[in-house]
């Protein structure tokens, strides 16, 4: 009995491998927690669709404002094609860490879910970096009005990053405290879906970029 409480507290155990989230388990009411999941998976497709609406509005500012004299082509500084690759291959890790955690496979979802974690980071500072060559090159956000919607649109992003990799932190400090329950692993869900829609907006920005800019 002795070993068997001690075996039971975690101290010095393997870490619980136990994938309550998806398979019904790690108490409390599933139905209680299915709603919860729910709620929070609507409430982050009402925040992308609230991004899309706002990102829309400054395509149609781009569109009304190429007809303008002063529109002047922007460089598009190399590394953001870098930092493209970057915000991919984070999203691959996401992927493989979504898939280790459903295996059961704690340590393996830790790592590769702080790998993510560091490529975001790399991401964002790599657009920094991007924006100082263009200030280099004469390009500032109050020079002409391409350069403004560049870095308006550019910054937008940026934003939504951090407030993504914010999730991506609270993640990371539970999993590696071994504190992944169902609202943590909810919290995994969202903030993997809302990763994919940083890339798939980025992607779209690039695109934009390249054919207007």
């Amino acid at each position: 009995m002795g070993m068997q409480a001690e075996t039971g507290s975690g101290q010095g155990g393997p870490p619980p491998t136990e994938f309550d989230d998806f398979h019904g388990g790690g108490g409390g009411d599933p139905e209680d927690r299915g709603a919860s999941r729910r709620n929070s998976l609507t409430g982050i497709v009402v925040l992308m669709c609230a991004s899309v609406m706002t990102f829309s509005a400054f395509l149609s500012a781009v569109i009304v404002s190429r007809g303008w004299q002063n529109w002047r082509h922007v460089p598009l500084p190399t590394i953001f094609w870098w930092n493209t690759g970057v915000l991919l291959l984070s999203s691959v890790f996401l992927d493989i860490a979504r898939r280790r955690l459903r295996h059961g496979q704690r340590v393996a979802f830790n790592w590769w879910w702080l790998a993510a974690t560091v490529l975001g980071f790399t991401f964002l500072g790599g657009q920094v970096i991007g924006w100082e060559q263009l200030i280099d090159r004469g390009f500032h956000l109050q020079g002409n009005v391409s350069s403004s919607f560049f870095y308006i649109l550019t910054w937008a992003h940026a934003t939504h990053a951090i407030a993504g990799l914010a999730a991506l932190v609270y993640v990371a400090i539970h999993a590696f405290r071994f504190q992944m329950g169902p609202a943590k692993r909810t919290a995994v869900s969202v903030s993997v879906v809302f990763w994919h829609f940083l890339d798939v907006l980025w992607l779209m920005l690039m695109a934009l970029f390249l054919a207007w800019f």
